[in-house]
């Protein structure tokens, strides 16, 4: 099951429909049967390699916030990691799972909520420590905020989808999810 998760993780940045068993078996190098004696359908081996492909990108990320890397650094590569996730994982493909399947959209936001925030939050709390974080954003406020934006991409419709594939676009989210919208005052 594990070599055709990772085989089906290669095929992740394709829309929905061009996702083929068939490819699948073939990278894998298993039967199409096989395949549907494991999963039962396409969309069942799609959400097992994508909760498999969240709980490795969140034990590796957690191992690089525990590491000894500047915190600043950490910020980077955070969105370095969000911004390769993009490129696995077709978001227009991603949504449309997700709107057939209330179960795996119940994981996705239990996971984002218990797993995913509880690290940006101990993120955002050694910020706070080093005095490079606000200390009027509350952590609960902060957890609203990005319980609006999840969301939102849930929700969004297929151009949107398309245009926040854009690399500069992924960049310039990040950038009003770090620093807002107004300019900043340099404090000299």
């Amino acid at each position: 099951m594990e070599s055709i998760e990772k085989s089906t993780t290669k095929l992740l940045s394709l829309p929905l429909n061009d996702i083929k068993i068939a490819d699948i078996a073939k990278l894998a190098n298993v039967s199409q049967v096989s395949i549907y004696n494991y999963y039962g359908s396409k969309e069942a081996l799609l959400k097992a390699t994508i909760i498999r492909l969240m709980d490795q990108q969140y034990e590796e990320t957690k191992q690089m916030l525990s590491s000894d890397i500047p915190f600043n650094e950490k910020i980077k590569e955070l969105f370095i990691r969000k911004k390769k996730g993009l490129d696995i994982i077709n978001l227009e493909m991603f949504t449309a799972l997700m709107k057939k399947d209330p179960e795996l959209q119940e994981l996705v936001l239990d996971f984002t909520m218990n797993k995913s925030f509880k690290l940006l939050i101990s993120l955002i709390d050694e910020g706070r420590s080093l005095g490079l974080v606000r200390n009027e954003v509350q952590n609960k406020t902060l957890l609203i905020y990005i319980q609006v934006l999840s969301q939102a991409f849930l929700n969004m419709d297929q151009t949107t989808s398309q245009y926040i594939q854009q690399k500069e676009v992924v960049d310039e989210i990040m950038n009003l999810f770090l620093y807002g919208l107004l300019k900043q005052e340099d404090s000299d």
